[in-house]
């Protein structure tokens, strides 16, 4: 078959705009150093008009938003950010496009936001939560405040796993049906989907057998379950039998999430592969006609939007020439020779970060590029590649290009610290290789044990968004050392400026649970990221050092509080 923009593979494309914020992730940790070049909440009316133009010129026919309390929290309230989202979709609108509300259907509580009348259990235990008052009346304040972006939205998707509150299903399709019912009061027309996010498999027959047949249901294209045998087939075909539309919520296919360990990505090839593997698993049985591609970084995410979205019209086209096209978009006709470097750079990015294909990009994989990437390959071209970028910088503006958000130069200068951090990995996995190979051929402990401590292992943050999880190739540097002097009976170095970075961060993540709150909060050393973040052993030894400081409060059962958890006890956002 023949694709084209006006017979496209999937009908419906938009960017879903996740509104973590860049300097305040999570609602977890700050990060001062942060630009907040790339933050959506930030940007002017005009940047926002601009933004809906780049997301056009990319192939999108709409946006989603994701409506969440951590966004609220981080912008003060939650009229703040829908003033920004109302003006996004009069923009949209105006240029012909659709506006999505995504939002948290059952969290409405934690990641910064702090609500007294939180309640998500019926006081009997026995009983569904929807039975209980308290949380419906609780329930239905959240979900009016979400109805105040039903005169605006195209479209409204529930989402109620991870995170979510609910623990029984007759609650879920009682609250379902609620914020559907809420919606089309407002807006008779507004379209309902539900994303399948962690949901049980009987899930969505459930939503159908509650009165819901007229709903869009949403598969994933990239979790592993999701490529397992058959799952996506029989997920489809159980959309068809059902009669409900069906559509597509695409999360991290273009680039990670913000909250984890970020960084700028460019996954043309990656997303043709995505693409590929979702049609073989399931167009047969039903197509999708609606998909969604996380925009998360922004700005710096534009040439993979790009690639998504006219991979998303035509999945046969050749991934490379999108991405030239979208270098092209940036720097204009009239400038080849700018062009040319910033193509060099984002291929560079790619070829270092993402690879070609999914097994090479997500960090679970055993091909993961960060782990058996060709360092020394990308180091040799990292440098030229730096000394040609950087002549983008004294370039004039172009005067062809498309609309875009902020300056050309603005661009290549929030481009120029990810070029950095590649060429300082790749060099520290060339002194990581040559040790080894010292070390096969004859050294003795002391002279190992002095050269691992003097591994540059440290990648900088730079003013780049960083995750709760760190900078990924410092993450990576770091676990290939402690490998290496694992393997060697060695000690890993520990460079006492980044337990200070990761203390501060571990504070910061426990006077967010301790906000508003009258009695001190005990976590146990999982309680960041589950231990997985920093590791649960060397979690605990950064929470002992904060309990000596004087800084933590450490229980007999190993759990630790703040030792002025009181001065956090006036909060509230609402």
């Amino acid at each position: 078959m023949a694709f084209s923009v006006d017979h496209p593979w999937i009908a419906e494309r938009e960017a879903t705009i996740c509104t973590w914020k860049a300097d305040y992730n999570r609602g977890f940790i700050s990060n001062m150093n942060v630009s907040l070049l790339s933050d959506f909440l930030t940007m002017s009316a005009r940047q926002i008009e601009d933004y809906v133009l780049m997301m056009k010129h990319c192939g999108f026919t709409g946006i989603q938003v994701t409506d969440m309390v951590a966004a609220w929290r981080a912008c003060g309230s939650w009229e703040a950010v829908h003033d920004r989202y109302k003006t996004l979709a009069r923009a949209l609108h105006n240029n012909g496009m659709k506006f999505t509300v995504w939002c948290w259907a059952a969290e409405f509580s934690g990641h910064g936001w702090h609500d007294d009348e939180a309640v998500y259990e019926n006081a009997d235990p026995a009983k569904p939560a929807c039975e209980d008052g308290r949380v419906r009346a609780f329930f239905s304040k959240y979900y009016d405040i979400y109805a105040d972006l039903a005169p605006h939205a195209d479209r409204v998707i529930a989402h109620f796993f991870d995170p979510g509150r609910l623990k029984d299903t007759q609650s879920i399709l009682y609250f379902t049906r609620l914020l559907a019912d809420k919606f089309r009061q407002i807006n008779p027309c507004v379209q309902i989907a539900v994303d399948t996010w962690g949901c049980p498999e009987d899930y969505p027959a459930e939503l159908v057998a509650a009165g819901l047949q007229d709903i869009m249901l949403m598969e994933l294209p990239f979790l592993p379950t999701w490529r397992q045998e058959g799952k996506r087939a029989a997920f489809r075909k159980g959309v068809k039998t059902l009669g409900c539309g069906l559509g597509s919520w695409g999360w991290y296919t273009c680039e990670y999430e913000i909250d984890q360990f970020p960084f700028m990505c460019v996954n043309n090839r990656v997303l043709k592969d995505v693409y590929h593997q979702t049609r073989l698993q399931g167009d047969s049985v039903l197509a999708p006609t609606y998909w969604s591609e996380m925009d998360s970084y922004h700005v710096l995410n534009f040439f993979s939007m790009y690639a998504a979205g006219h991979l998303l019209i035509d999945p046969d086209a050749d991934p490379d020439q999108l991405l030239a096209e979208s270098a092209e978009a940036i720097t204009g006709k009239m400038h080849p020779q700018n062009k040319a470097r910033l193509l060099q750079a984002l291929e560079l990015i790619r070829d270092a970060r993402s690879g070609d294909t999914w097994r090479s990009y997500w960090w679970q994989e055993e091909d993961y590029i960060l782990l058996h990437g060709d360092f020394s390959d990308i180091l040799r071209r990292a440098d030229k590649c730096i000394r040609d970028f950087e002549q983008l910088l004294t370039e004039d503006e172009p005067s062809d290009g498309i609309s875009f958000p902020i300056s050309r130069r603005h661009l290549y200068r929030l481009m120029l610290p990810h070029l950095y951090q590649i060429r300082q990995f790749s060099w520290f996995r060339q002194v990581l290789s040559d040790l080894m190979q010292r070390c096969a051929a004859g050294m003795t402990q002391e002279e190992m044990q002095n050269a691992a401590n003097a591994l540059p292992y440290e990648i900088p943050e730079y003013n780049c968004v960083i995750g709760l999880w760190g900078q990924p190739e410092a993450r990576i540097a770091y676990q290939m050392v402690c490998d290496f002097c694992r393997s060697h009976g060695l000690s890993a170095p520990d460079r006492g400026h980044m337990r200070f970075v990761f203390k501060r961060r571990l504070y910061d993540a426990l006077c967010t649970r301790q906000r508003g709150l009258n009695a001190p909060v005990y976590v146990s050393p999982r309680f960041y990221e589950g231990g997985k973040a920093l590791g649960e052993e060397y979690t605990a030894s950064l929470l002992e050092e904060m309990a000596a400081e004087g800084v933590l409060i450490r229980r007999e059962d190993g759990r630790f509080a703040l030792k002025n958890w009181a001065d956090f006890r006036f909060d509230f956002n609402i």
